[in-house]
């Protein structure tokens, strides 16, 4: 059970009904994360916005960011992060086999290309210690652009502060989760 109640997903405040319209436009519902961060109208606008450019709007390879969040996810044990994303990584092509292998992927797994094995580094320095180590970071910068360099780095950032929000909640799945898709609008 959720830590906080939720608001409702019909709230009438000014800042939320907007809010939640784009979310029920987009997804079907007003997901769980977005009606316990409703109790600060302001801070949930802005969380929004900015989930919601890096999931619509960067253009670093989504497979791989998906990759990285759920090994995130994992990491962190985000039950509703992980359940919210697996399915995503699916549909992005991040194979049901190479998602059993994520708790042991150092063990040398072909599995993952060299680019997959940078995400799940890059995903365990930040899960796991305080960021990316200066290796993991000359490695990006070898391989991607900057820009492609931020936005995965952001991407990985902000799923942990997710998992750690969403944690401490106990915020549970919604039920029906694993067949959300956002909707094209």
């Amino acid at each position: 059970m959720t830590r906080i109640e939720m608001v409702d997903s019909d709230s009438q405040d000014e800042i939320l009904k907007p809010v939640f319209a784009r979310l029920k436009q987009r997804w079907g519902a007003v997901l769980h994360l977005y009606r316990v961060l409703g109790w600060s109208p302001p801070l949930v606008k802005a969380w929004g916005a900015f989930a919601w450019s890096l999931r619509f709007e960067v253009k670093a390879s989504r497979k791989l960011r998906e990759l990285l969040v759920i090994h995130i996810a994992q990491q962190l044990g985000a039950r509703y992060e992980y359940g919210h994303h697996m399915q995503m990584a699916l549909d992005e092509g991040i194979t049901e086999a190479q998602i059993a292998a994520l708790p042991r992927w150092k063990e040398g797994s072909a599995l993952f290309a060299p680019d997959e094995q940078l995400m799940l580094r890059l995903g365990d320095e930040l899960a796991l210690g305080p960021g990316a180590s200066a290796e993991t970071m000359a490695a990006l910068k070898a391989r991607f652009s900057h820009s492609d360099l931020m936005e995965i780095l952001v991407t990985g950032a902000y799923y942990c502060a997710v998992a750690r929000v969403v944690n401490s909640l106990d915020l549970d799945l919604e039920p029906g989760h694993e067949d959300l898709r956002a909707r094209d609008v």
